[in-house]
């Protein structure tokens, strides 16, 4: 997976956007996203244990897809599978399709990940994470 070092926060949102939108184009009944508003918060990014703070954040939009029949969450899921792999994209987990709880991950070739996840109250959630990448303003964190 790539870095981001050179993508900007600005390039790395448009980015999840579009990444999001790609991904739902097509659901029928088309779901309204609810976006979870603790996703626009700054993310830093971990380093491994032990590892001085990098500095390094990243972008995370989550959606809950609104108004989706409880019975097509699978279709649903199977649609943005689809529609993610079509694009040229990676799926690197799938599970419970068949009970109607689907879940999934994938990737980008440039860093960029998916996942969808079906919440306690049977609905879809669906995230999109950028690759790590330096802040536009530096964080509280960021070694000197």
């Amino acid at each position: 997976m790539s870095d981001g070092s050179s993508l900007t926060e600005a390039q790395a949102t448009a980015r999840v956007e579009e990444l999001v939108r790609q991904v739902v184009a097509g659901i029928t009944p088309e779901p309204r996203l609810d976006l979870l508003p603790t996703s626009l918060a700054e993310h830093p990014c971990i380093p491994n244990e032990g590892s001085a703070p990098t500095g390094k954040i990243y972008v995370v939009r989550s959606y809950y897809l609104k108004g989706l029949p409880k019975d097509r969450l699978s279709e649903a899921g199977q649609k943005i599978r689809d529609n993610w792999e079509r694009a040229g994209h990676k799926i690197t987990m799938t599970h419970m399709f068949e009970s109607g709880q689907p879940q999934l991950s994938g990737e980008t070739s440039d860093g960029f990940g998916l996942s969808l996840d079906t919440a306690t109250t049977m609905e879809l959630l669906l995230s999109v994470v950028s690759p790590c990448m330096r802040p536009t303003t530096p964080s509280p964190s960021a070694a000197p």
